[in-house]
């Protein structure tokens, strides 16, 4: 009797610690979020509900992207990026975990970037500890600064929804208007609650957080305000700039003796508009905006006193020869080295700039070698005004600012990085819409070609700017007219918030600013070029996110139900002990009893 009342009090003490030892088991650290895609059938695209899962382990920052079954775009550059992002938006060092996204749907799906805020978001949840709303999903690309962007299928990705009861999709900022194939636009916000659906817009990442968790971030509504420093650099530089438009058009002006032709009266016609915008703009304090505008005013006006002073075929080859030795000179003085992004953006812009005089400058000895001398003078005044501005942006060096160790490592990863991020967001933008991004990927071609040759701040650079555009592509296409300006203003609200809490951090991004500006600008007479300024201040405020080291390190992560099973367990673990002391006492007591 005594020998089977052990044998069961020794079974229900295995059967505990076997309990014990599987509870973390049971409780894995593993998240999950509805997620929306869109598959490919023979009558065209049509939405499909999915599921991501995240599992965080100990390890040494890998991030690892399962698809079933196999999407049509690789996920893992966005992916990765994505986990970036979510990891700089919680200030973490996510080096010590590996990071196991998993995404299961039904039929084959498309991936490419559209899952990236839905990564992000869940991805923050987990290491923030936050319970998410799974009523709710979310589809959009995420982009530098945390940013919500555009993508395909929306009509189709709210169908999605309904078929799995999903509540509430959150949708990118501006894309609430979509038009159809048979021209018609389509409120995508009335469309889901005809589907009893609530769709909502969402701009960033404290938007997305809030309507996951309902925890709302405090913001502050500020305006980007410019450093002092930049203010007096950008002033010098339009002054530069501007002055020259005057003094061109002095020496027009002297010229002007004879009759103009057609085609001579409408460059003088170019070059006063021009002008007349410079100084506006130089009169409101938008320097970037003047410095652009008389950039332009400055081109045409070289390009007809060129035209006029007649000159002969030796003396534009002369000119061009000249115009190479000068760019050769001041590229070798060139900084090699820089510490800040101020220089780095600086370095970046200025190369960019001579390396597209050369351009025009080989342009023109082409046009000249086939006897066009109107078109090749035509190039030969916009390589000598662009090589003049690539001086001009030279005063931006040596500013002061947070450094950063841009070593040529530290270089290669920032321009692979972000050449991928702007291939995968190319080819998903062609999966839509095919042949509209041809300057696009020429400018892709280009990175790759920095790349190779180790100019990577060059490569970061024009990647960048690839990104962008194939952004705005999204953005706009399917896009009443009436509704752009709404787009734009949203694109704009967006910017500000981003050049805002980068200025915070120390680091003035003096590019996104600019081209902020210069969009502004631009917005009362060229909305779709205003929309392209804002995206490219987008992504040239955040580059900071490939250099900064300064993240705190995580604690290791635990799972709240893993954590309850660990107190269930230590709790277990106690009573047993007591059990097990209970025991012993009452042998002992015996003993003493028998003896």
């Amino acid at each position: 009797m005594k020998l089977l009342k052990s044998k069961k009090v020794l079974f229900s003490l295995k059967l505990i610690l076997f309990l014990v030892l599987i509870m973390p088991v049971c409780y894995a650290n593993i998240g999950h979020m509805p997620l929306l895609a869109v598959s490919q059938t023979k009558d065209g695209y049509e939405g499909s509900p999915a599921d991501l899962y995240l599992e965080i382990k100990p390890g040494t920052g890998r991030v690892f992207i399962e698809t079933y079954p196999l999407t049509k775009l690789d996920t893992q550059i966005s992916t990765r990026f994505a986990r970036e992002i979510a990891c700089k938006y919680v200030n973490a060092d996510c080096d010590n975990y590996d990071f196991f996204y998993t995404i299961r749907a039904e039929s084959s799906i498309i991936g490419g970037p559209s899952a990236g805020s839905a990564i992000s978001a869940l991805t923050i949840a987990m290491l923030d500890n936050l319970n998410i709303n799974e009523d709710i999903t979310i589809t959009g690309t995420i982009n530098s600064g945390g940013i919500v962007g555009p993508v395909g299928g929306l009509k189709e990705k709210i169908d999605a929804a309904s078929e799995i009861k999903i509540k509430k999709v959150l949708i990118p900022a501006g894309t609430r208007f979509s038009k159809e194939k048979d021209n018609k636009t389509i409120d995508l916000i009335e469309y889901g609650n005809e589907k009893n659906i609530i769709v909502v817009e969402v701009s960033d990442i404290d938007d997305i957080l809030y309507e996951f968790t309902g925890k709302k971030k405090e913001t502050i509504n500020e305006i980007p305000k410019i450093t002092d420093e930049y203010a007096g650099i950008m002033r010098i530089l339009a002054e530069r700039l501007c002055n020259k438009s005057q003094k061109l058009k002095k020496e027009f002006e002297n010229l002007k003796e004879q009759e103009l032709n057609e085609e001579l009266i409408k460059i003088e016609e170019n070059a006063k508009n021009f002008t007349e915008k410079g100084e506006t703009a130089f009169n409101k304090n938008t320097f970037y905006s003047a410095a652009s505008f008389c950039f332009g005013a400055n081109t045409k006006y070289r390009q007809i006193i060129f035209l006029m002073s007649d000159m002969k075929k030796k003396d534009v080859a002369d000119k061009i020869k000249l115009t190479r030795d000068e760019i050769k000179d001041f590229d070798s003085e060139l900084p090699f080295k820089y510490e800040t992004i101020t220089d780095l953006q600086t370095y970046a812009i200025v190369k960019e700039r001579l390396i597209e005089a050369e351009y025009y400058l080989e342009l023109s000895e082409e046009l000249l070698g086939k006897g066009e001398i109107n078109k090749s003078i035509g190039s030969l005044a916009y390589a000598v005004e662009r090589f003049y501005s690539a001086k001009a942006w030279s005063e931006f060096f040596n500013n002061k600012g947070k450094k950063f160790d841009f070593n040529k490592e530290v270089l290669r990863r920032s321009c692979m990085t972000k050449i991928f991020e702007a291939e995968e967001r190319y080819q998903y933008v062609m999966l839509f819409f095919p042949d509209v991004l041809t300057d696009t990927k020429k400018e892709i071609d280009l990175a790759y070609s920095d790349m190779e040759n180790e100019d990577y701040d060059l490569c970061l650079f024009k990647a960048s700017k690839a990104k962008a555009e194939s952004d705005i592509i999204l953005s706009t296409l399917g896009v009443e007219e009436e509704h752009i300006e709404g787009l734009l203003n949203k694109k704009l609200e967006i910017v500000e918030k981003n050049i805002v809490e980068t200025s915070k951090k120390g680091l003035f991004p003096i590019i996104g600013y600019s081209y902020y500006e210069y969009a502004k600008s631009l917005k009362d007479n060229d909305k779709y070029s205003a929309l392209l300024y804002a995206e490219y201040a987008l992504e040239l405020s955040n580059l900071d996110i490939y250099f900064d080291n300064n993240k705190k390190t995580l604690m290791p992560y635990i799972d709240k139900r893993f954590f309850s099973a660990l107190m269930l367990g230590i709790l277990i673990g106690l009573l047993l002990g007591l059990l097990l002391f209970r025991r012993k006492r009452e042998n002992g007591i015996v003993i003493k009893l028998n003896r």
